[in-house]
């Protein structure tokens, strides 16, 4: 008997075996369904949700409303699960695609007062500060009036590492603070941006936490609070001037069960400061040297000194709604979440800020994941969540709402992935580049996008970026901020960021593509394998 007819014949068994069939037959699909993401497939959806159509997709707004209708109706057409709140058709309630949550919109009304109290014996100086010009009170979330003693905390800035602390011998409780703007020298020379990031969050969470009732910050060259506002007569037409989006005076927040423990912001004037330190010792300018080799000592601002603040506001309802869907997996309860936010900046002095690349990029990478995903043929072991998030633009509202009202413990979720301007290069020059941010405590996620790119002959140059805290100022630091593990690609961050020009002629196509066909080919294994 012959060894080569016997090989012959197991192989064919083993080549005809069902199970060999259905994982040849899976991956004919997953290569017909990667071939399928392509320039004109992005570029068709990018221009409707960019279009002047939308309106800009402001969130509250008539266009954001009608590019959710659309959004919810391809995951419709692609056979992807509504997962949103219950409707009712009728007397018959069904799940529909939108989760429905309502905003508050602040906006500061009448006239904002400040008043430094000087009290020496029985006597007291009042000094009557000037609105916009020896302060502003920056947005708020209700009418507040405080009256307290001012401490001066010098940057009001910790770093552990380099063991430098404003704060070691402060008592906040129920204090004013006065602080330099910006960060020492020493930070800013020795710290990474992402380590100074971390740090001003500790420190502004240190000073609510420790009781501050306002916090306020002043340039030492700055002795107008407040932009300098022209003329009439050198008002340029709406044309001439630097577009500005509406509403950039507003607070944006998400209602809570009790009243906002937030600190009251407010930017004063170098004279503002010099009043409020004079007596103390505090010489500014040798203060700001000190601090730079870490040597300063912030002192209280003694001698009697108070202020008196107060500041009324407006507050709005705006209702607006998340879009989700689903793909349910063999697991319910290990769950996958992909998103983007689909809101941006409206309409303003007959300006449209369309946001091709901010962000209908990154919600049109979710809906051609979601389609490639269903062309799969295969039922994922995790359950997948497709989110589209509102407010975005307003501070991160729509995946905060997500992550406060799950209906499961959030370590349900194992995964983040978020997609947020991904259709401009870094530069001419690098337009194979991309940034991967990821939680450090999965360093296979390098190991199984480098496998990827080079499988599937992918062409990105990839600076992969570990963090235990994914830094950036997108919706996953909603997830971070619960603990579940994140991973993003970020290309470049233009000039067009944040104006009208951000237009689908500004995009390159080709970027968008090679992220979108990287993620679909991680997220199939990231949605069968243990990790």
């Amino acid at each position: 008997m012959r060894l080569l007819p016997t090989i012959t014949l197991v192989s064919a068994l083993l080549f005809n075996a069902p199970g060999f069939i259905a994982a040849q037959d899976n991956e004919v699909l997953f290569l017909k369904a990667l071939n399928a993401i392509n320039v004109d497939v992005l570029k068709a959806q990018t221009g409707f949700l960019a279009s002047d159509w939308m309106e800009g997709r402001r969130t509250g707004e008539k266009g954001e409303f009608m590019a959710a209708d659309y959004i919810a109706s391809m995951l419709q057409l692609y056979g992807v699960k509504p997962y949103g709140d219950l409707q009712m058709t009728g007397s018959v309630a069904s799940q529909g695609y939108f989760q429905n949550f309502t905003i508050l919109k602040t906006s500061p009304v009448g006239d904002q007062s400040l008043r430094i109290i000087e009290r020496k014996g029985d006597g007291e100086k009042i000094t009557e500060c000037v609105p916009y010009t020896d302060f502003i009170i920056n947005r708020q979330l209700q009418n507040v009036v405080i009256e307290a003693p001012v401490v001066f905390v010098g940057y009001g800035f910790r770093n552990s590492r380099l063991k430098y602390d404003d704060l070691r011998s402060a008592d906040l409780q129920g204090k004013i603070i006065l602080k330099l703007s910006g960060i020492p020298d020493i930070a800013r020379t020795s710290l990474t941006a992402s380590e100074i990031s971390a740090s001003v969050a500790e420190s502004e969470a240190f000073l609510k936490e420790a009781g501050a009732l306002a916090v306020m910050e002043f340039d030492p060259g700055r002795l107008i609070a407040a932009s300098v506002a022209a003329p009439d007569f050198m008002q340029m037409s709406p044309a001439e001037l630097r577009p500005v989006p509406q509403g950039t005076s507003a607070y944006w927040s998400l209602p809570a069960a009790g009243s906002s423990a937030e600190p009251v912001r407010i930017r004063v004037s170098s004279r503002v400061a010099s009043v409020l330190l004079a007596g103390t010792g505090v010489d500014i300018d040798e203060y700001r040297r000190l601090a730079a080799v870490n040597k300063a000592k912030p002192a209280t601002a003694g001698y009697g000194i108070s202020v008196r603040l107060g500041s009324a506001v407006t507050t709005t309802q705006i209702a607006s709604r998340n879009i989700l869907g689903i793909i349910e997996g063999e697991k319910r309860n290990e769950i996958i979440v992909i998103g983007a936010h689909y809101d941006h900046m409206g309409i303003s002095d007959g300006y449209i800020w369309n946001g091709a690349d901010d962000n209908a990029s990154g919600s049109v990478g979710v809906l051609t994941l979601a389609k490639a995903l269903m062309e799969c043929g295969k039922k994922p072991a995790k359950t997948i969540v497709f989110a589209f998030w509102s407010g975005e633009e307003q501070g991160l509202l729509g995946s905060r709402h997500f992550v406060r009202n799950l209906p499961f413990p959030a370590s349900n979720i194992r995964l983040n992935l978020n997609y947020d301007m991904i259709s401009r290069y870094i530069s001419p020059e690098e337009t194979k580049r991309v940034t991967m941010t990821y939680t450090d405590s999965f360093p296979w996620f390098r190991e199984l996008t480098q496998d990827n790119l080079i499988k599937y002959d992918i062409d990105l140059d990839i600076d992969y970026q570990p963090s235990s805290d994914p830094p950036g100022g997108t919706d996953h630091r909603s997830f971070v901020a619960v603990g579940i593990p994140v991973m993003r690609f970020k290309p470049g961050h233009r000039e067009e960021y944040h104006t009208p020009s951000d237009e689908t002629e500004t995009l390159d196509w080709d970027i968008m593509e090679k992220i979108i066909k990287i993620s679909f080919a991680n997220i199939r294994i990231l949605s069968e394998k243990d990790w």
